[in-house]
């Protein structure tokens, strides 16, 4: 058998066919049957940056892998009687997750008729000490047959933008109701659709006599026995309910309205996208039903009585495109619409923050519709991209007496109605043989009309960033001097083009969607890879060099911090960037440039620059990582000491329901005060007896008493402690034992337990607070290094900076024998509650190394978290 590719004879003119041309030839063959993966089933945790994705072997629940490490992905505790999950998707804040998973009821016509769930999570699911399928959901909602189609969070935080974030993009949405900022911790606000009905999601409080305690399952009256204090006001206990409003349908629900009970009428959308725009106080929904794109506003807020409502007003179907064909054909091609993308239909640029800046002049959006053109007529097929903008506009509508009596109520029947263009504003074409394989819209970078995009032409496969509304001329050109689609914004990071041959969709982390630095998951095959963003305002390929991948990573990093989000992902692409040998380089470049914009919003910038240097130091193999690790460990000691506290005419108490887990964090952080002093000691003694000069350089524990600024971390620490010491001893109430299912009742014998253990950590480390505190307190008053030596030393953790305060400081140390009376190792700790982990089953921190144990944990909503119970969430 002769294969048709192959020559015949010597003679033949025909040529093998190359691996390149093979690749373009399947990538034509799976363009024409191509099917879109759904974007709401991945996710980057935005407080951790870790990445979320369904299982791509025989699992069944969708797993999660840190970004920072090769270790192999783990799957999320889900409740073992869940079915495989399919829909999946975080709040901004990372404080949520919905997930659906559908399962097999009846059979019906000889087949499994699925019905299908909303199940809602707190973010602690995600957490890695989580233990498999003991994690149960905060509530369930049952949607029946039909499987979402979009979903959207309300309410996000405005995005913070360079430079030094004092500027925001706008707000997205409507503006939340007064009290959301107490509401958001006890449930996700957000808006589901499936083919037939749109899902409201909230909090809503209800009177309630009992409450649930967070760390067990029993109720208890009145408010939790963690609460802090009593409260005239009625117990309240927390709901997560969900408002239904028919598609297709003009319609108006509330908590009281029948539709929440009554079955809907049947629509039949075959896809569905939603989208906030800035300046715009509604959501905007699009459907997609045999041909046809609808559009349906969707207005959320309360009524005249504080209670939240919704409603949705369909607007006219969007009108069909003419469409030009294709270069010397005349042929009818096939049109498939990709996506649906909202956008602002002006550049409003960067708002400063105020409302008026926030709204739009004219009262419009746009409405960009993503079209891939085929042309298969005759081999080989033909394809190019088209976008559509639409334009959706408000008119004057004369409301008719009858009619005005559906509404919220409280306000008259509004005379605007909005209306789309007849026709598309503009058209913009790629050339031939383009295609965009994924489409992740942006609406918080300027000019918030871009989308990240999987792009694939004649040149090869990149992602880079789209323009939805791309300008009408072209000015650019490629590394090969043709002319470049003006859709095309910054750098083109070329791919594999194997991913062409399969269904793929990119996920970018949190710093790319701020259009800084940061990572995108681009998924297709077997397994999920992780790529550094493409680069804004930069040429298609440009060339960085240290310093700049540097800058670009701390202002990433900066912009993360004044949101409050991770910026592990800005790191992770920083060294992913550069070449393995300049990662030392890279590390304290990135460190230098961070100090420098950190010291501009605050005075307390030392804990973001340890944690920092944790990690740039664990990707570039540096020793000095344990240093700040440890340095890390002892701030958050203090940090939840003084969280717990509560001072009253000069006397200082703690929270009877944290006490048992603070002694854990005593006996750890006494531990470790008692090793610095006893280095310190040790120091002094070599400097007094041996002919050499002490050590000034490295990363010795001696730095914590020399550094100003790491002194004060030692100062805070030791006095909570001095002050938790002499709590307990004179502890007469009974405090909570250990974490427990059943027992929530505060317990006298653990009170006495708890003080012999403060004791005993006393007498075994041999460390006298009070004479510590003193000695401290006098260094505070010793000569100050300069500025430009303190802010050297704390970069780089090293003595030699500020080596000429160390031998004054060795003289005036005291020499205590009690340091030395007991010297017995200290028992492996948990990285994060310290307590002894022991032969308990434990996980790895990814950065630092530290285990912690496996820990079980329902949500509970309603109850009142002890001080420890909420930082043990963070």
């Amino acid at each position: 058998m002769v294969d048709v590719h192959t020559p015949v004879n010597g003679d033949s003119a025909e040529q093998a066919e190359t691996s390149r041309d093979g690749l373009r030839r399947m990538q034509r063959l799976t363009d024409a049957s191509r099917s879109r993966t759904n974007p709401y089933s991945t996710a980057f945790n935005p407080l951790t940056s870790s990445l979320i994705y369904p299982p791509s072997g025989t699992g069944t629940h969708h797993v999660i892998t840190s970004v920072f490490a090769d270790t192999p992905p783990r799957p999320l505790p889900f409740p073992p009687v869940l079915s495989s999950s399919g829909l999946l998707s975080l709040s901004p804040d990372g404080a949520w997750m919905v997930g659906y998973h559908s399962a097999p009821s009846l059979a019906m016509h000889g087949g499994p008729v699925f019905n299908g769930d909303l199940f809602v999570f707190s973010s602690q699911i995600l957490d890695s000490g989580m233990t498999m399928g003991q994690f149960m959901p905060a509530a369930t909602f049952p949607i029946g047959v039909t499987t979402p189609l979009s979903g959207i969070y309300l309410y996000p935080p405005r995005t913070r933008l360079g430079p030094g974030g004092q500027r925001a993009a706008p707000a997205l949405g409507p503006a939340p109701p007064p009290g959301y900022a107490a509401s958001k911790s006890r449930g996700p606000t957000c808006l589901f659709m499936t083919a037939d009905v749109l899902y409201f999601l909230h909090p809503h409080p209800v009177p309630a006599t009992v409450v649930l305690d967070t760390q067990s399952s029993a109720a208890v009256p009145g408010e939790s026995i963690s609460a802090a204090g009593g409260s005239d006001a009625a117990p309240l206990n927390w709901t997560i309910n969900a408002l239904k409003c028919p598609l297709g349908s003009r319609s108006y629900t509330d908590l009281s309205s029948t539709a929440q009970v009554a079955p809907l009428p049947a629509f039949g959308a075959q896809r569905g996208w939603f989208g906030m725009v800035g300046g715009s106080d509604g959501v905007w929904a699009a459907v997609e039903k045999d041909g046809e794109v609808q559009v349906i506003r969707v207005d959320i807020g309360l009524d005249a009585n504080n209670m939240p409502y919704m409603s949705t007003t369909p607007l006219p179907a969007l009108p069909r495109p003419q469409v030009p064909p294709f270069a010397d054909s005349t042929a009818v091609f096939e049109s498939h619409l990709q996506d649906l993308v909202f956008v602002p239909l002006k550049d409003h640029g960067v708002m400063n923050g105020s409302a008026d800046d926030n709204k739009n002049d004219d009262g419009a959006i746009g409405c960009v519709l993503v079209y891939r053109d085929v042309d298969d007529t005759i081999p080989p097929s033909r394809c190019r991209m088209r976008f559509e903008l639409v334009e959706i506009r408000q008119r004057p509508v004369t409301v008719v007496d009858g009619f005005k009596d559906l509404g919220s109520g409280d306000d008259a029947a509004s005379p605007l109605d909005w209306l789309p263009s007849p026709t598309a504003r503009r058209t913009a074409m790629s050339p031939e043989g383009t295609n965009i394989l994924s489409l992740t819209p942006l609406p918080d970078v300027p000019p918030h009309t871009l989308a990240l995009a999987l792009v694939s032409s004649p040149t090869g496969l990149s992602l880079t960033h789209v323009n939805l509304v791309p300008p009408s001329e072209a000015s650019d050109k490629d590394a090969d001097g043709a002319t470049r689609w003006p859709a095309l914004v910054g750098e083109e990071c070329p791919l594999d083009m194997c991913l062409v041959l399969a269904d793929v969709v990119a996920t970018p982390s949190q710093g790319t969607r701020r259009g800084e630095m940061g990572l995108v998951a681009i998924f297709g095959g077997s397994r999920p890879r992780l790529v550094p963003s493409p680069r804004l305002g930069a040429a298609a390929h440009p060339v960085e060099t240290v310093k700049h991948v540097a800058e670009r990573a701390a202002r990433s990093i900066e912009l993360a911090v004044v949101q409050g989000v991770d910026w592990s992902d800005s790191v992770r692409a920083a060294f992913a960037t550069v070449p393995r040998g300049e990662a030392g380089d890279l590390a304290s470049a990135i460190l230098d440039k961070a100090l420098s914009l950190f010291i501009q919003h605050s005075r307390s910038y030392v804990p973001h620059i340890l944690r920092l240097q944790v990690a740039v130091w664990a990707l570039a193999e540096d020793p000095r990582m344990q240093v700040a690790a440890e340095l890390i460990r002892l701030g958050e000691a203090g940090q939840i000491m003084y969280l717990c506290g509560d001072e009253r005419d000069g006397v200082i108490s703690f929270d009877l329901d944290s006490v048992w887990n603070l002694v854990d964090i005593f006996e750890f952080a006494l531990g470790a005060l008692g090793g610095i002093f006893r280095d310190a000691v040790a120091e002094k003694a070599s400097a007094e007896w041996s002919p050499g000069e002490p050590r000034t350089e490295g990363s010795t524990r001696v730095l914590y008493l020399i550094h100003p600024l790491l002194r004060r971390i030692l100062v805070r620490l030791v006095a909570l402690l001095a002050a938790f010491a002499k709590f307990v001893a004179n502890l007469d109430r009974p405090i909570r034992p250990p974490d427990s299912a059943f027992l929530i009742t505060r317990s006298a014998p653990a009170s006495a337990v708890a003080a012999a253990r403060v004791q005993d950590a006393l007498v075994r480390e041999g460390v006298d607070l009070a004479l510590w505190g003193d000695v401290l307190a006098a260094l505070n008053k010793a000569p100050r290094p300069n500025d430009a030596d303190t802010v050297a030393s704390l970069l780089k953790l090293d003595l030699a900076p500020i080596a000429t305060l160390l031998p004054p400081l060795l003289a005036s140390l005291p020499t205590p024998s009690s340091l030395f009376t007991y010297p017995t190792p200290s028992p492996e700790r948990d990285g994060a509650t310290c307590a002894v982990i022991g032969d308990m089953p434990t996980a790895h921190c990814d950065r630092c190394g530290a285990r912690t144990v496996l820990h079980v944990h329902n949500v509970m909503r309603g109850g009142v978290p002890s001080p420890w119970s909420a930082w043990r969430r963070t």
